[in-house]
Protein backbone atom coordinates (compact mmCIF):
# COMPACT_ATOMS: atom_id res chain seq x y z
CA UNK A 1 0.00 0.00 0.00
CA UNK A 2 3.03 2.54 0.91
CA UNK A 3 4.71 1.50 -2.62
CA UNK A 4 1.52 2.68 -3.96
CA UNK A 5 1.08 5.43 -2.57
CA UNK A 6 4.73 6.39 -3.20
CA UNK A 7 3.97 5.27 -6.88
CA UNK A 8 1.13 7.77 -7.34
CA UNK A 9 3.24 10.38 -5.64
CA UNK A 10 6.04 10.27 -8.23
CA UNK A 11 3.73 10.22 -10.87
CA UNK A 12 1.88 13.23 -9.74
CA UNK A 13 4.94 15.37 -9.34
CA UNK A 14 5.70 14.52 -13.16
CA UNK A 15 2.41 17.03 -14.25
CA UNK A 16 1.82 20.53 -13.74
CA UNK A 17 -0.74 22.45 -10.96
CA UNK A 18 -3.23 22.99 -13.89
CA UNK A 19 -2.80 18.92 -14.90
CA UNK A 20 -3.14 17.65 -11.39
CA UNK A 21 -6.32 19.86 -10.57
CA UNK A 22 -7.77 18.03 -13.63
CA UNK A 23 -6.66 14.65 -12.76
CA UNK A 24 -7.95 15.29 -9.16
CA UNK A 25 -11.72 16.65 -10.34
CA UNK A 26 -11.83 13.87 -13.11
CA UNK A 27 -11.18 11.21 -10.49
CA UNK A 28 -13.32 12.67 -7.80
CA UNK A 29 -15.83 13.11 -10.62
CA UNK A 30 -15.84 9.19 -11.16
CA UNK A 31 -15.83 8.30 -8.02
CA UNK A 32 -19.04 10.32 -7.12
CA UNK A 33 -20.71 9.02 -10.57
CA UNK A 34 -19.89 5.35 -8.97
CA UNK A 35 -21.24 6.16 -5.54
CA UNK A 36 -24.21 7.85 -7.24
CA UNK A 37 -25.19 4.98 -9.35
CA UNK A 38 -24.59 2.26 -6.63
CA UNK A 39 -27.29 3.94 -4.55
CA UNK A 40 -29.67 4.82 -7.59
CA UNK A 41 -29.52 0.70 -8.45
CA UNK A 42 -29.88 -0.16 -4.96
CA UNK A 43 -32.13 1.94 -3.64
CA UNK A 44 -35.48 0.83 -1.56
CA UNK A 45 -38.38 -0.01 -3.57
CA UNK A 46 -41.21 1.61 -1.79
CA UNK A 47 -44.73 0.26 -1.55
CA UNK A 48 -48.29 1.43 0.25
CA UNK A 49 -48.33 0.19 3.88
CA UNK A 50 -51.55 1.89 4.81
CA UNK A 51 -53.52 4.77 3.43
CA UNK A 52 -56.43 6.59 4.73
CA UNK A 53 -55.08 6.32 7.66
CA UNK A 54 -55.78 9.12 10.52
CA UNK A 55 -53.45 11.35 11.58
CA UNK A 56 -53.39 10.36 15.13
CA UNK A 57 -52.49 6.65 14.12
CA UNK A 58 -49.90 7.63 11.19
CA UNK A 59 -48.25 9.26 14.34
CA UNK A 60 -47.64 6.39 16.29
CA UNK A 61 -46.59 4.11 12.96
CA UNK A 62 -44.19 7.18 12.69
CA UNK A 63 -42.53 6.93 15.75
CA UNK A 64 -42.38 2.69 15.48
CA UNK A 65 -40.54 3.11 12.52
CA UNK A 66 -38.02 5.92 13.23
CA UNK A 67 -37.43 3.80 16.96
CA UNK A 68 -36.43 0.81 14.37
CA UNK A 69 -34.64 3.17 12.16
CA UNK A 70 -36.44 2.04 9.02
CA UNK A 71 -36.91 4.17 6.32
CA UNK A 72 -40.56 5.70 5.22
CA UNK A 73 -42.23 8.58 3.25
CA UNK A 74 -45.73 10.31 4.01
CA UNK A 75 -47.82 11.03 0.80
CA UNK A 76 -51.19 12.44 0.70
CA UNK A 77 -50.94 14.93 3.63
CA UNK A 78 -49.13 12.50 5.92
CA UNK A 79 -52.22 10.02 5.48
CA UNK A 80 -50.50 7.38 3.54
CA UNK A 81 -47.49 6.06 4.65
CA UNK A 82 -44.95 4.07 2.48
CA UNK A 83 -41.65 1.85 3.31
CA UNK A 84 -39.09 -0.55 1.85
CA UNK A 85 -41.21 -3.28 -0.57
CA UNK A 86 -38.95 -6.14 2.09
CA UNK A 87 -40.23 -4.72 5.09
CA UNK A 88 -44.27 -4.05 4.15
CA UNK A 89 -45.28 -7.60 5.03
CA UNK A 90 -43.54 -7.38 8.57
CA UNK A 91 -44.91 -3.71 9.50
CA UNK A 92 -48.17 -4.76 8.40
CA UNK A 93 -48.27 -7.64 11.18
CA UNK A 94 -46.98 -5.69 13.52
CA UNK A 95 -48.80 -2.52 13.36
CA UNK A 96 -52.19 -5.22 13.15
CA UNK A 97 -51.16 -6.95 16.34
CA UNK A 98 -51.06 -3.62 18.19
CA UNK A 99 -53.97 -2.73 17.04
CA UNK A 100 -53.04 0.45 14.87
CA UNK A 101 -54.83 -0.82 12.01
CA UNK A 102 -58.43 1.00 11.69
CA UNK A 103 -59.51 2.75 13.82
CA UNK A 104 -58.36 2.05 18.43
CA UNK A 105 -61.54 -0.13 18.69
CA UNK A 106 -61.71 -1.61 22.57
CA UNK A 107 -63.62 -4.41 23.48
CA UNK A 108 -64.13 -6.00 27.28
CA UNK A 109 -60.66 -4.69 28.30
CA UNK A 110 -62.28 -1.68 29.31
CA UNK A 111 -62.99 -3.41 32.51
CA UNK A 112 -59.58 -4.18 32.83
CA UNK A 113 -59.01 -1.11 34.86
CA UNK A 114 -62.12 -0.02 36.76
CA UNK A 115 -62.09 3.05 39.03
CA UNK A 116 -63.02 2.64 42.30
CA UNK A 117 -66.74 3.71 42.64
CA UNK A 118 -67.57 4.22 39.62
CA UNK A 119 -71.60 5.02 38.67
CA UNK A 120 -74.54 3.01 37.70
CA UNK A 121 -74.83 5.00 34.89
CA UNK A 122 -71.17 4.57 33.64
CA UNK A 123 -71.12 0.96 34.34
CA UNK A 124 -73.68 0.42 32.00
CA UNK A 125 -71.84 2.78 29.47
CA UNK A 126 -69.13 0.88 29.16
CA UNK A 127 -71.03 -2.40 29.23
CA UNK A 128 -72.59 -1.03 26.01
CA UNK A 129 -69.32 0.55 24.70
CA UNK A 130 -67.18 -3.15 25.44
CA UNK A 131 -70.44 -4.51 23.33
CA UNK A 132 -70.26 -2.53 20.33
CA UNK A 133 -66.06 -3.07 20.23
CA UNK A 134 -66.79 -6.77 20.23
CA UNK A 135 -68.93 -7.07 17.72
CA UNK A 136 -67.34 -4.54 15.68
CA UNK A 137 -64.15 -6.66 15.96
CA UNK A 138 -65.96 -9.68 14.67
CA UNK A 139 -67.71 -8.17 11.85
CA UNK A 140 -64.69 -6.42 11.00
CA UNK A 141 -62.92 -10.24 10.50
CA UNK A 142 -65.57 -11.20 7.41
CA UNK A 143 -64.20 -11.47 3.76
CA UNK A 144 -64.85 -7.74 1.57
CA UNK A 145 -65.36 -5.79 4.84
CA UNK A 146 -62.44 -2.78 5.85
CA UNK A 147 -64.17 -0.91 8.95
CA UNK A 148 -67.56 -1.69 10.47
CA UNK A 149 -69.14 1.02 12.98
CA UNK A 150 -72.05 -0.77 15.37
CA UNK A 151 -74.58 0.92 17.38
CA UNK A 152 -76.69 -0.68 19.86
CA UNK A 153 -80.15 1.28 21.51
CA UNK A 154 -80.75 -1.05 24.58
CA UNK A 155 -83.41 0.44 27.08
CA UNK A 156 -83.52 0.89 30.58
CA UNK A 157 -85.93 -1.63 32.41
CA UNK A 158 -88.83 0.38 34.18
CA UNK A 159 -90.51 -1.05 37.34
CA UNK A 160 -94.47 -1.44 36.23
CA UNK A 161 -93.99 -0.96 32.42
CA UNK A 162 -93.65 -3.29 29.34
CA UNK A 163 -89.92 -4.07 28.91
CA UNK A 164 -89.13 -3.12 25.16
CA UNK A 165 -86.76 -4.62 23.09
CA UNK A 166 -83.45 -3.19 21.93
CA UNK A 167 -82.08 -2.01 18.46
CA UNK A 168 -78.97 -1.79 16.67
CA UNK A 169 -77.38 -0.08 13.30
CA UNK A 170 -74.73 -1.59 11.25
CA UNK A 171 -72.87 0.47 8.86
CA UNK A 172 -70.23 -1.10 6.74
CA UNK A 173 -67.16 0.10 5.30
CA UNK A 174 -66.61 -2.74 2.28
CA UNK A 175 -63.78 -2.92 0.08
CA UNK A 176 -64.32 -1.09 -3.32
CA UNK A 177 -65.91 -3.77 -5.98
CA UNK A 178 -67.34 -6.38 -3.07
CA UNK A 179 -71.07 -6.55 -2.54
CA UNK A 180 -73.08 -8.55 0.20
CA UNK A 181 -75.62 -11.01 -0.69
CA UNK A 182 -78.97 -11.64 1.72
CA UNK A 183 -77.55 -14.68 2.71
CA UNK A 184 -74.38 -12.49 4.34
CA UNK A 185 -76.58 -9.99 5.53
CA UNK A 186 -78.88 -11.87 7.08
CA UNK A 187 -76.09 -13.26 8.83
CA UNK A 188 -74.67 -10.23 10.36
CA UNK A 189 -78.31 -9.49 11.43
CA UNK A 190 -78.08 -13.20 13.60
CA UNK A 191 -75.09 -12.65 14.67
CA UNK A 192 -75.99 -9.16 16.33
CA UNK A 193 -79.27 -11.12 17.37
CA UNK A 194 -77.78 -13.56 19.45
CA UNK A 195 -75.43 -11.78 20.90
CA UNK A 196 -77.21 -9.18 22.80
CA UNK A 197 -79.53 -9.68 24.66
CA UNK A 198 -83.39 -8.48 23.71
CA UNK A 199 -82.76 -7.55 20.56
CA UNK A 200 -84.33 -9.91 17.83
CA UNK A 201 -83.34 -10.03 14.08
CA UNK A 202 -86.23 -7.66 12.49
CA UNK A 203 -84.75 -5.24 15.04
CA UNK A 204 -81.11 -4.91 13.08
CA UNK A 205 -80.98 -2.47 10.24
CA UNK A 206 -77.77 -2.81 8.19
CA UNK A 207 -76.06 -0.24 5.60
CA UNK A 208 -73.04 0.56 3.74
CA UNK A 209 -70.64 3.47 3.74
CA UNK A 210 -73.07 5.15 0.85
CA UNK A 211 -76.53 5.21 3.09
CA UNK A 212 -78.01 1.96 1.30
CA UNK A 213 -80.05 0.10 2.89
CA UNK A 214 -78.81 -3.63 3.01
CA UNK A 215 -81.33 -5.56 5.37
CA UNK A 216 -84.81 -6.00 4.77
CA UNK A 217 -87.18 -4.03 7.48
CA UNK A 218 -90.52 -5.72 8.69
CA UNK A 219 -92.63 -3.40 6.48
CA UNK A 220 -90.75 -4.68 3.33
CA UNK A 221 -91.28 -8.57 4.61
CA UNK A 222 -94.88 -8.26 5.10
CA UNK A 223 -95.57 -7.01 1.50
CA UNK A 224 -93.29 -9.17 -0.53
CA UNK A 225 -93.92 -12.09 2.01
CA UNK A 226 -91.69 -15.17 0.27
CA UNK A 227 -91.15 -13.60 -2.61
CA UNK A 228 -87.33 -12.57 -1.43
CA UNK A 229 -87.04 -16.03 -0.98
CA UNK A 230 -88.13 -17.25 -4.79
CA UNK A 231 -86.20 -14.55 -6.08
CA UNK A 232 -82.59 -16.21 -3.89
CA UNK A 233 -83.92 -19.92 -5.17
CA UNK A 234 -84.37 -18.31 -9.16
CA UNK A 235 -80.93 -16.92 -8.97
CA UNK A 236 -79.27 -19.57 -7.34
CA UNK A 237 -80.42 -22.48 -9.81
CA UNK A 238 -79.99 -20.35 -12.83
CA UNK A 239 -76.51 -19.83 -11.45
CA UNK A 240 -76.09 -23.57 -10.45
CA UNK A 241 -76.92 -24.38 -14.08
CA UNK A 242 -75.06 -21.60 -15.55
CA UNK A 243 -72.00 -22.76 -14.01
CA UNK A 244 -72.14 -26.27 -15.32
CA UNK A 245 -72.46 -25.29 -19.00
CA UNK A 246 -69.63 -22.74 -18.55
CA UNK A 247 -67.38 -25.75 -17.15
CA UNK A 248 -68.15 -27.77 -19.83
CA UNK A 249 -67.70 -25.23 -22.71
CA UNK A 250 -63.96 -23.88 -20.99
CA UNK A 251 -63.08 -27.73 -21.26
CA UNK A 252 -63.77 -27.90 -25.12
CA UNK A 253 -63.22 -24.82 -26.28
CA UNK A 254 -60.75 -22.87 -23.81
CA UNK A 255 -61.04 -20.27 -21.37
CA UNK A 256 -62.77 -17.27 -22.38
CA UNK A 257 -63.93 -18.45 -26.06
CA UNK A 258 -67.58 -19.23 -25.19
CA UNK A 259 -70.78 -17.06 -23.25
CA UNK A 260 -73.42 -19.01 -21.22
CA UNK A 261 -76.81 -17.78 -20.10
CA UNK A 262 -79.54 -19.57 -18.04
CA UNK A 263 -83.00 -18.37 -17.12
CA UNK A 264 -85.70 -20.53 -15.89
CA UNK A 265 -89.39 -20.70 -14.86
CA UNK A 266 -90.02 -22.01 -11.64
CA UNK A 267 -93.53 -23.07 -10.39
CA UNK A 268 -94.39 -21.77 -6.86
CA UNK A 269 -97.99 -23.13 -6.54
CA UNK A 270 -98.84 -24.36 -3.57
CA UNK A 271 -101.28 -27.17 -4.54
CA UNK A 272 -103.21 -29.69 -1.94
CA UNK A 273 -105.46 -32.23 -2.70
CA UNK A 274 -107.38 -34.34 -0.79
CA UNK A 275 -109.12 -37.63 -2.95
CA UNK A 276 -111.12 -40.38 -1.65
CA UNK A 277 -112.04 -43.10 -4.10
CA UNK A 278 -114.63 -46.00 -3.16
CA UNK A 279 -114.36 -49.41 -4.84
CA UNK A 280 -117.88 -51.18 -4.73
CA UNK A 281 -116.63 -54.23 -5.97
CA UNK A 282 -115.22 -55.04 -2.06
CA UNK A 283 -117.37 -54.38 0.52
CA UNK A 284 -116.56 -54.85 4.27
CA UNK A 285 -119.17 -55.57 6.97
CA UNK A 286 -118.47 -52.88 9.73
CA UNK A 287 -121.65 -54.36 11.90
CA UNK A 288 -124.46 -57.14 12.10
CA UNK A 289 -127.57 -57.28 14.56
CA UNK A 290 -130.13 -59.67 14.91
CA UNK A 291 -133.26 -60.12 16.64
CA UNK A 292 -134.75 -63.61 17.19
CA UNK A 293 -138.64 -64.15 18.82
CA UNK A 294 -140.75 -67.19 19.31
CA UNK A 295 -144.15 -67.76 20.35
CA UNK A 296 -147.19 -70.27 20.63
CA UNK A 297 -150.30 -70.39 18.37
CA UNK A 298 -153.49 -71.42 19.39
CA UNK A 299 -152.76 -74.72 18.23
CA UNK A 300 -150.24 -74.90 20.49
CA UNK A 301 -147.83 -74.63 17.90
CA UNK A 302 -144.79 -72.78 18.14
CA UNK A 303 -143.72 -70.06 15.64
CA UNK A 304 -140.26 -68.36 15.72
CA UNK A 305 -139.23 -65.01 14.05
CA UNK A 306 -135.72 -63.81 13.26
CA UNK A 307 -134.57 -60.06 11.85
CA UNK A 308 -131.03 -59.30 10.77
CA UNK A 309 -129.57 -56.26 10.52
CA UNK A 310 -126.30 -55.60 8.58
CA UNK A 311 -123.90 -52.32 7.98
CA UNK A 312 -121.85 -52.70 4.97
CA UNK A 313 -119.27 -50.20 4.32
CA UNK A 314 -117.49 -49.27 0.84
CA UNK A 315 -113.65 -49.96 0.44
CA UNK A 316 -112.83 -46.16 0.59
CA UNK A 317 -109.22 -45.06 -0.37
CA UNK A 318 -108.12 -41.30 0.91
CA UNK A 319 -105.29 -39.47 -0.68
CA UNK A 320 -103.57 -36.08 0.18
CA UNK A 321 -101.47 -34.66 -2.18
CA UNK A 322 -99.09 -31.62 -1.82
CA UNK A 323 -97.75 -30.26 -5.05
CA UNK A 324 -93.65 -29.66 -4.80
CA UNK A 325 -92.92 -25.72 -4.46
CA UNK A 326 -90.51 -23.94 -6.85
CA UNK A 327 -90.21 -26.86 -9.99
CA UNK A 328 -88.49 -26.23 -12.98
CA UNK A 329 -91.48 -25.00 -15.33
CA UNK A 330 -89.00 -24.46 -18.38
CA UNK A 331 -85.42 -23.72 -19.18
CA UNK A 332 -83.71 -21.43 -21.63
CA UNK A 333 -80.25 -21.66 -22.30
CA UNK A 334 -78.42 -18.92 -24.58
CA UNK A 335 -74.87 -19.42 -25.66
CA UNK A 336 -72.18 -17.81 -27.53
CA UNK A 337 -69.42 -19.05 -28.89
CA UNK A 338 -66.45 -17.42 -30.75
CA UNK A 339 -64.34 -19.21 -33.81
CA UNK A 340 -60.50 -20.16 -33.60
CA UNK A 341 -57.75 -18.30 -35.17
CA UNK A 342 -55.20 -19.63 -37.44
CA UNK A 343 -51.75 -18.29 -38.03
CA UNK A 344 -50.64 -17.79 -41.64
CA UNK A 345 -47.47 -16.62 -42.72
CA UNK A 346 -47.51 -14.64 -45.94
CA UNK A 347 -44.85 -13.80 -49.06
CA UNK A 348 -42.54 -11.60 -46.65
CA UNK A 349 -42.24 -13.42 -43.90
CA UNK A 350 -45.21 -11.50 -41.46
CA UNK A 351 -46.83 -13.67 -39.33
CA UNK A 352 -51.04 -12.91 -38.72
CA UNK A 353 -54.00 -14.59 -37.24
CA UNK A 354 -57.02 -15.40 -39.12
CA UNK A 355 -60.09 -15.92 -37.87
CA UNK A 356 -62.08 -19.02 -38.92
CA UNK A 357 -65.88 -19.47 -37.80
CA UNK A 358 -67.31 -22.71 -36.45
CA UNK A 359 -68.55 -25.59 -38.38
CA UNK A 360 -72.44 -26.74 -38.34
CA UNK A 361 -71.45 -29.79 -37.28
CA UNK A 362 -69.59 -28.40 -34.06
CA UNK A 363 -71.77 -26.46 -33.03
CA UNK A 364 -74.52 -29.19 -33.32
CA UNK A 365 -72.04 -31.57 -31.10
CA UNK A 366 -72.17 -28.49 -28.73
CA UNK A 367 -75.92 -28.03 -28.37
CA UNK A 368 -75.84 -31.73 -27.56
CA UNK A 369 -73.56 -31.41 -25.00
CA UNK A 370 -75.10 -28.03 -23.26
CA UNK A 371 -78.72 -30.19 -23.55
CA UNK A 372 -77.14 -33.31 -21.57
CA UNK A 373 -75.58 -30.99 -19.07
CA UNK A 374 -78.98 -28.97 -18.19
CA UNK A 375 -81.12 -32.15 -18.36
CA UNK A 376 -83.20 -30.86 -21.55
CA UNK A 377 -86.80 -31.82 -21.76
CA UNK A 378 -88.53 -30.97 -25.01
CA UNK A 379 -92.13 -32.01 -23.48
CA UNK A 380 -92.03 -28.59 -21.14
CA UNK A 381 -90.56 -26.24 -23.58
CA UNK A 382 -86.96 -25.71 -22.87
CA UNK A 383 -84.75 -24.31 -25.60
CA UNK A 384 -81.16 -24.53 -26.13
CA UNK A 385 -79.67 -21.63 -28.40
CA UNK A 386 -75.69 -21.82 -29.89
CA UNK A 387 -75.03 -19.34 -31.76
CA UNK A 388 -71.26 -18.58 -33.00
CA UNK A 389 -70.15 -15.10 -33.21
CA UNK A 390 -66.74 -13.71 -33.17
CA UNK A 391 -65.81 -11.81 -29.71
CA UNK A 392 -64.10 -8.47 -29.88
CA UNK A 393 -60.72 -9.42 -27.96
CA UNK A 394 -59.30 -5.84 -28.92
CA UNK A 395 -59.55 -4.17 -25.49
CA UNK A 396 -57.83 -7.26 -23.81
CA UNK A 397 -55.10 -7.92 -26.72
CA UNK A 398 -54.32 -3.52 -25.83
CA UNK A 399 -54.45 -4.47 -21.89
CA UNK A 400 -52.06 -7.61 -22.44
CA UNK A 401 -49.51 -5.45 -25.11
CA UNK A 402 -49.68 -2.66 -22.73
CA UNK A 403 -48.67 -5.20 -19.53
CA UNK A 404 -46.00 -6.80 -21.72
CA UNK A 405 -44.35 -3.03 -22.73
CA UNK A 406 -44.47 -2.51 -19.13
CA UNK A 407 -42.45 -5.86 -17.77
CA UNK A 408 -40.11 -5.05 -20.73
CA UNK A 409 -39.37 -1.54 -19.28
CA UNK A 410 -38.86 -3.09 -15.94
CA UNK A 411 -36.45 -5.91 -16.92
CA UNK A 412 -34.42 -3.65 -19.46
CA UNK A 413 -34.33 -0.98 -16.85
CA UNK A 414 -32.57 -3.00 -14.68
CA UNK A 415 -30.35 -4.57 -17.23
CA UNK A 416 -29.14 -0.99 -18.15
CA UNK A 417 -28.20 -0.27 -14.31
CA UNK A 418 -26.27 -2.69 -13.88
CA UNK A 419 -24.35 -2.49 -17.00
CA UNK A 420 -23.90 0.99 -16.19
CA UNK A 421 -22.60 0.14 -12.79
CA UNK A 422 -20.40 -2.19 -14.33
CA UNK A 423 -19.50 -0.19 -17.43
CA UNK A 424 -18.13 2.42 -14.98
CA UNK A 425 -16.42 0.53 -12.42
CA UNK A 426 -14.23 -1.18 -15.54
CA UNK A 427 -13.59 2.72 -16.55
CA UNK A 428 -12.14 3.28 -13.43
CA UNK A 429 -10.22 0.17 -13.11
CA UNK A 430 -8.66 0.44 -16.88
CA UNK A 431 -8.00 4.38 -15.56
CA UNK A 432 -6.06 3.71 -12.24
CA UNK A 433 -4.52 0.79 -14.41
CA UNK A 434 -3.44 3.18 -17.05
CA UNK A 435 -1.76 5.65 -14.73
CA UNK A 436 0.34 2.92 -12.81
CA UNK A 437 1.38 1.28 -16.10
CA UNK A 438 3.10 4.84 -16.77
CA UNK A 439 4.22 5.36 -13.40
CA UNK A 440 6.35 1.41 -13.97
CA UNK A 441 7.13 2.22 -17.51
CA UNK A 442 9.26 5.49 -17.14
CA UNK A 443 6.69 7.01 -20.58
CA UNK A 444 4.70 8.77 -18.59
CA UNK A 445 1.47 8.78 -21.09
CA UNK A 446 -0.39 11.49 -19.52
CA UNK A 447 -4.07 12.80 -19.16
CA UNK A 448 -3.66 14.09 -22.77
CA UNK A 449 -3.41 10.52 -23.96
CA UNK A 450 -6.23 9.37 -22.33
CA UNK A 451 -8.72 12.48 -23.56
CA UNK A 452 -7.17 13.07 -26.96
CA UNK A 453 -10.05 15.71 -27.37
CA UNK A 454 -9.03 18.09 -24.68
CA UNK A 455 -8.56 21.23 -25.60
CA UNK A 456 -4.48 22.11 -25.47
CA UNK A 457 -3.06 24.45 -22.35
CA UNK A 458 -0.51 26.62 -22.99
CA UNK A 459 2.39 25.93 -21.39
CA UNK A 460 3.92 27.63 -18.72
CA UNK A 461 7.35 29.21 -19.08
CA UNK A 462 10.18 26.18 -18.37
CA UNK A 463 8.02 24.09 -20.35
CA UNK A 464 7.89 22.11 -23.92
CA UNK A 465 5.75 19.66 -25.46
CA UNK A 466 6.82 16.45 -26.24
CA UNK A 467 5.86 13.67 -28.68
CA UNK A 468 2.15 13.31 -29.01
CA UNK A 469 0.60 11.55 -26.02
CA UNK A 470 3.88 12.08 -23.82
CA UNK A 471 3.84 13.82 -20.34
CA UNK A 472 4.76 17.92 -20.77
CA UNK A 473 8.34 17.80 -18.55
CA UNK A 474 10.52 20.93 -18.05
CA UNK A 475 13.48 21.66 -19.87
CA UNK A 476 16.70 20.94 -18.46
CA UNK A 477 18.98 24.34 -18.53
CA UNK A 478 22.50 23.73 -18.18
CA UNK A 479 24.37 25.97 -15.82
CA UNK A 480 28.19 26.05 -15.64
CA UNK A 481 30.35 24.85 -13.08
CA UNK A 482 32.37 27.89 -12.37
CA UNK A 483 29.04 29.76 -11.98
CA UNK A 484 27.69 27.08 -9.40
CA UNK A 485 31.06 26.98 -7.58
CA UNK A 486 30.91 30.46 -6.85
CA UNK A 487 28.05 30.33 -5.58
CA UNK A 488 29.21 28.21 -3.32
CA UNK A 489 30.18 29.27 0.23
CA UNK A 490 34.04 29.68 0.41
CA UNK A 491 34.37 26.53 2.89
CA UNK A 492 31.83 24.45 0.67
CA UNK A 493 34.89 25.36 -2.59
CA UNK A 494 37.17 24.18 -0.30
CA UNK A 495 36.16 20.61 0.76
CA UNK A 496 35.09 20.20 -3.20
CA UNK A 497 38.41 21.14 -4.19
CA UNK A 498 40.21 18.53 -1.11
CA UNK A 499 37.62 15.73 -2.46
CA UNK A 500 38.42 16.52 -6.26
CA UNK A 501 42.36 15.94 -4.83
CA UNK A 502 41.75 12.64 -3.13
CA UNK A 503 39.78 10.85 -5.94
CA UNK A 504 42.13 12.39 -8.43
CA UNK A 505 45.36 10.51 -6.29
CA UNK A 506 42.74 7.20 -5.62
CA UNK A 507 42.03 6.98 -9.89
CA UNK A 508 45.83 7.43 -10.35
CA UNK A 509 46.71 4.51 -7.50
CA UNK A 510 44.68 2.04 -9.18
CA UNK A 511 45.62 2.98 -12.49
CA UNK A 512 49.23 2.36 -11.40
CA UNK A 513 48.94 -0.47 -9.34
CA UNK A 514 45.92 -2.22 -9.75
CA UNK A 515 46.98 -5.37 -8.06
CA UNK A 516 47.40 -3.51 -4.63
CA UNK A 517 44.24 -1.96 -5.11
CA UNK A 518 42.13 -5.29 -6.06
CA UNK A 519 43.63 -6.72 -3.17
CA UNK A 520 42.87 -4.12 -0.56
CA UNK A 521 38.94 -4.10 -2.16
CA UNK A 522 39.14 -7.52 -1.76
CA UNK A 523 40.09 -7.15 2.31
CA UNK A 524 37.33 -4.84 2.87
CA UNK A 525 34.98 -7.25 1.83
CA UNK A 526 35.89 -10.21 3.49
CA UNK A 527 36.02 -7.68 6.90
CA UNK A 528 32.75 -8.42 8.58
CA UNK A 529 30.62 -5.14 9.80
CA UNK A 530 32.23 -3.15 6.61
Amino acid sequence: MNNYFFQLSQMMQRYTVGQRIIIATLLIGMGSAMVSLVMWANRPEYVVLFADMDPSVASKMVGDLQGSKVEYKLDNGGRTLLIPKENVSEWRLRFTELGYVGDMISGYEIFDNNDIGMTSFKQKLNMRRALEGELTRTINQFPGVLNSRVHLALPEGKLFQEEKGGKASIVLFLTPGTYLDRGQVKGITALIANAVDGIEPDAVVVVNSDGNLLSDNQGEQAVMGAAGNQWDLKIAVESTIQAKVQDILDGVLGFQNSFAKVAVDLNFEQIERTTEAYDPENVVVLSEERQTETSLGADSAEYSKENVLTNYELNKTTEHYIAPSGEIQRLSVAVLVNGRYIKTVDEDGNETKEYVSRSSKELSQITALVKSAVGFKEARGDLVQVENIQFDKSAVEEDLVYFEKVESKAIWAGIINKGILFASILVAFFFVKSLLKNVGSGEGDNMMALLPNMPSVALPAGYQQQAPGKIMAPVEQEIDEDIFIKKLSPEARAKIKAKDKMTTSVVEHAKNSPESAAKLVRSWISQPGR
